[in-house]
């Protein structure tokens, strides 16, 4: 789903039609658009995780060290797994967002981890695709529609926002374990 069609979505759920079926157009409503979906992907990214692999730089140590720290990516929400020539063996030592290894360790080595989407800022073009799952994606509109209904004083924003908590607790959260290793009979 693109942030423009995410935004209509909010629109149709907020009823903000003329009596002839014409979109009104409300700009403290299109204000608030970016920065609420920003707000709603991070925090859904949070639920429904968005997973990536990452190489690290492995490099020699560059004094007498036993250890090197490596930084993780700047999207990096929360360590998952960590590969070592293609096998799992956990999730490393961690200090703050950095991986922490051995200085003698020369083996290809992989962060799979789980990320934050971009910012959504007031300058993302509405053909922005969202970096989450497409079941996740269907229940920001409710939200978005909600927080832009919690000022107002005649429309009640606790139906959408239900909604929401009930399509959130819908979603298959289930973290996928490394694929079993299938030995080829050659």
């Amino acid at each position: 789903m693109t942030l423009g069609e995410a935004k209509d979505k909010v629109i149709k759920l907020m009823d903000e039609y003329s009596s002839g079926g014409n979109k009104t157009i409300d700009k403290d409503i299109n204000l608030k658009m970016n920065a609420f979906f920003d707000a709603a992907q991070r925090n859904m990214a949070t639920i429904k995780r968005i997973q990536r692999r990452y190489v690290v730089p492995i490099h020699p140590p560059d004094n007498d060290e036993k250890y090197i720290e490596y930084p993780a990516p700047d999207d990096f929400y929360m360590p998952l797994r960590l590969w070592a020539d293609y096998e799992t063996i956990g999730i490393g030592k961690w200090i703050g967002k950095s991986l922490v290894l051995p200085a003698d360790e020369t083996r290809r080595v992989e962060l799979e981890y789980f990320a934050y989407p971009a910012p959504i800022t007031e300058e993302t073009p509405d053909s922005y695709e969202f970096e989450i799952d497409p079941d996740a994606q269907e229940c920001m509109p409710y939200w978005v529609a909600a927080q832009q209904l919690v000022v107002d004083l005649v429309v009640d924003y606790r139906s959408l926002l239900a909604l929401y908590d009930r399509m959130v607790a819908t979603l298959n959260t289930a973290i996928p374990g490394p694929m079993a290793t299938v030995k080829a009979r050659w």
